[in-house]
């Protein structure tokens, strides 16, 4: 098998065109289709039982996907010829070696449909290509079990664990798909895989079909006790991290249940709703004129100025440089929370003493669930794209846009060290 020929070059060995239909894309019935005669003279293949030379028996039309041309589906039509064996009254077809066994489909078209998965939906490649919607699910579906073999085997040192809501069952219970992601390399998160259900006893299985679990030196994850149990169980070597937005995330929880029961007049119960948000940004993010209504909310309640200030430097805990430095920094917040004795944050503060261990471990592994967040945004897009595909073609989305964006953000990382190495010789050539 010649891995440098293509379909094309094969087929014009032992056929020629015999007509070409061609309906440019704005039409009706757009698409190529290209007639192959059988040429002439062509050596017949030997029987593969017993090494003779068979007779031609009959002829198979077949037609075979080869891709897209300005945006059209290309299709090659030809008769197959079926061969008869005297000798061991064997029959066969003759096979092309660019085309996989009993196939209608080449290389090259295989690889359009994977480029466009997670791109497009199912019934827009099924149309650029003129193949059907089922065969490239199939494909999507077989291309995520090839693709979950190589993620699984794989030695990652960091790794992410979140969840995505799918919907409600009809009982009103959550559906949830399972995410497991590697963040080992700054630049790019790459999906290792998904299922449905975040128990423990299912997380524990699947982090133990990991190729390499004693690799793995942390996780981040959000604040779900299945998750830190089953890390703790299936991955010992492993410290759990808890990602910095879902620490503050529950703060600003908190400080929205305060503002909700402030007890302020009716219109200013009414502008705090309206500029809710002033509660839930950075300071430093607000404008001269948000900062000036926060003021005006700030004088209005005691309690809510007390709790603000309480939120934003809890934020800030997560610009400490070390370990040591957020541990001090964390005792003195405490003192300032409980010396508050407002509810909400008492509530934070426990939540932050009950996650301790795992809130510090950020400040050893630098590592947070921020790209996983972003790439489960567009789960969520891809999945409602096609009406829910199933987890399986689903996963072969994520697969398939992963090695697509793995060379771009490659090609991109390659440009800025390049354009870093120029600035750095020019300011030499300068000096």
């Amino acid at each position: 098998m010649d891995k440098n020929k293509s379909f094309w070059d094969e087929i014009q060995e032992k056929y020629e065109i015999a007509n070409i239909e061609y309906v440019p894309a704005c039409y009706i019935g757009a698409g190529l289709k290209i007639q192959f005669d059988l040429r002439r003279k062509q050596a017949r293949p030997l029987c593969g039982m017993c090494n003779g030379v068979p007779n031609i028996h009959d002829y198979t039309s077949k037609e075979v996907t080869f891709g897209t041309l300005n945006g059209c589906p290309a299709v090659f039509c030809f008769k197959h010829c079926r061969y008869w064996c005297k000798r061991c009254n064997f029959t066969f077809m003759e096979e092309f070696d660019c085309l996989a066994w009993h196939s209608g489909l080449t290389e090259d078209a295989r690889n359009y449909i994977l480029s466009r998965l997670g791109s497009q939906t199912f019934t827009d490649i099924a149309s650029d290509i003129g193949y059907s919607v089922q065969s490239i699910s199939n494909i999507a579906r077989g291309y995520a079990a090839s693709e979950k073999k190589t993620q699984l085997a794989g030695r990652y040192r960091f790794l992410s664990m979140d969840e995505i809501f799918i919907s409600r069952d009809s009982e009103g219970k959550s559906t949830y798909y399972w995410v497991l992601n590697d963040i080992s390399t700054p630049w790019k998160s790459n999906n290792i895989r998904i299922d449905l259900g975040r128990n423990k006893e299912d997380v524990i299985k699947r982090l133990g079909e990991l190729g390499h679990p004693k690799h793995v030196e942390a996780v981040c994850i959000d604040m779900w006790k299945p998750y830190r149990d089953a890390i703790l169980e299936a991955l010992p070597n492993a410290a759990v991290v808890i990602d910095p937005f879902h620490v503050i995330q529950a703060a600003q929880r908190e400080m929205e249940n305060l503002r909700k029961r402030a007890n302020v007049g009716k219109e200013m119960k009414a502008a705090l709703k309206k500029d809710s948000k002033l509660f839930l940004s950075s300071i430093f993010k607000l404008s001269d004129n948000e900062l000036d209504r926060l003021e005006t909310y700030l004088q209005a309640s005691k309690d809510i100025e007390k709790a603000y200030f309480i939120v934003q430097e809890l934020m800030a805990l997560y610009h400490m440089n070390d370990y040591e430095d957020a541990l001090s920094y964390l005792a003195s917040w405490e003192t300032g929370v409980m010396e508050s004795k407002i509810p909400e944050m008492v509530s934070v503060l426990n939540t932050v003493q009950n996650w301790l261990p795992y809130i510090l471990n950020h400040f050893v592994y630098r590592i947070s669930n921020g790209k996983t967040e972003g790439k489960n945004h567009m789960m969520r897009v891809i999945d409602k794209m096609g009406f829910h595909y199933g987890i399986d073609a689903l996963q072969g989305c994520i697969y398939a846009r992963d090695r697509k964006q793995e060379y771009v953000k490659w090609q991109r990382r390659l440009r800025r060290r390049a354009k870093s190495r120029n600035s750095k010789s020019s300011l030499q050539t300068a000096a």
